[in-house]
């Protein structure tokens, strides 16, 4: 497959997976509850699309790179949202968070961080071989 060549698209899709899979051993440990688990698939699935989406972008060289700014727009939304949500569920504030939940937090912010780099990259690339016409 061409896109586990690409090591900067494969590893954004591959990160993208890692947030489901954050969120099933919170769920094991029992840190996250089962709304938690099905926002962590849902993030999963819609940055794994992403993922996919700028892939074949980067193939076709499209100039209007609509998936690339999708990619850089969603991990900010994670970002932003996911503190929020975690707030608004749990009536607290983030300092005020157990140890376990706070890590899922981190990790997802770690995450989403790592997607927005990669997500510069993936752009960087694109404009790259966009110049080789």
């Amino acid at each position: 497959m061409k896109i586990v060549k690409n090591k900067i698209y494969f590893s954004y899709i591959l990160l993208g997976s890692m947030y489901f899979i954050s969120k099933v051993f919170g769920y094991v440990l029992s840190v996250v509850c089962l709304t938690g688990l099905l926002l962590g698939l849902i993030t999963a699935v819609i940055t794994i699309m992403i993922g996919f989406a700028s892939f074949k972008e980067y193939n076709r060289k499209i100039s209007q790179s609509v998936a690339h700014w999708l990619a850089f727009i969603g991990p900010i939304i994670i970002i932003i949202y996911t503190p929020l949500h975690m707030m608004m569920r749990l009536g607290i504030s983030v300092f005020q968070f157990s140890s376990g939940k706070l890590i899922i937090l981190i990790i997802f912010q770690c995450l989403a961080i790592t997607q927005i780099i990669l997500a510069v990259l993936m752009f960087r690339n694109l404009i790259l071989k966009g110049g080789d016409k």
